[in-house]
């Protein structure tokens, strides 16, 4: 790698970790190109030359998070059971949302952060491949058979995200948001593993029966 090539990608990380670090600090309304500048010391006309708008580095910054928290769900399973592996993920999940509580309402779209869902669901595809596969390996080691793999993923994304939202409460808190995870996992994959989660393995009625 040559040294122009080396200034430039430093350059773009700390234009992303300035803007991360202005998120977690005063909201994402306050971070603006200018101020990006002048946190790491150079002029708006350089940033631009990395990113055409703030918008842009927000749809980095997305994706770069969203890789983060895949990382940390990979790192939380490895190596344990795979009928362990949707309640530590979900622990990672939320422990994530708890240590970096700016880069999760980009995340989760909080107003000020101007990235429409769609583009929030292609960047966490990484996130939601990951959840896919560990509800698979979950079915495959207890012999479960939820109907959609799909509506699984989806099921467990979406109660992670209502209760980080919750855990940011501050008389809720993350530690109970934590315990009602565990709980909220354990309720789902008990329905996953009923034969009525899957209409195709219900039991067949015995004629005349009701």
């Amino acid at each position: 790698m040559g040294k122009r090539e080396d200034v430039r990608q430093r350059t773009f990380a700390e234009i992303l970790d300035a803007a991360a670090q202005m998120a977690e600090a005063d909201g994402w309304r306050a971070v603006t190109i200018r101020r990006i500048a002048a946190e790491i010391g150079y002029s708006a006309p350089v940033i631009y030359q990395h990113f055409p708008s703030k918008d842009a580095v927000l749809h980095t910054l997305l994706e770069r998070v969203n890789g983060e928290l895949a990382e940390q769900m990979r790192a939380a399973v490895a190596g344990q059971p795979a009928s362990r592996g949707p309640h530590l993920a979900a622990a990672a999940y939320l422990e994530f949302a708890r240590a970096r509580p700016g880069l999760y309402r980009l995340m989760s779209g909080t107003p000020g952060t101007d990235v429409d869902a769609s583009t929030r669901r292609a960047a966490a595809d990484d996130v939601i491949t990951f959840t896919r596969q560990l509800i698979s390996a979950w079915a495959a080691e207890t012999e479960a058979e939820p109907a959609s793999v799909e509506d699984a993923c989806d099921l467990l994304w979406g109660t992670l995200h209502g209760l980080a939202s919750i855990g940011s409460i501050d008389d809720i808190g993350f530690d109970r948001a934590l315990r009602l995870a565990d709980q909220a996992v354990t309720a789902l994959l008990g329905y996953w593993s009923s034969p009525t989660a899957n209409p195709e393995v219900r039991p067949q009625t015995i004629e005349g029966e009701k």
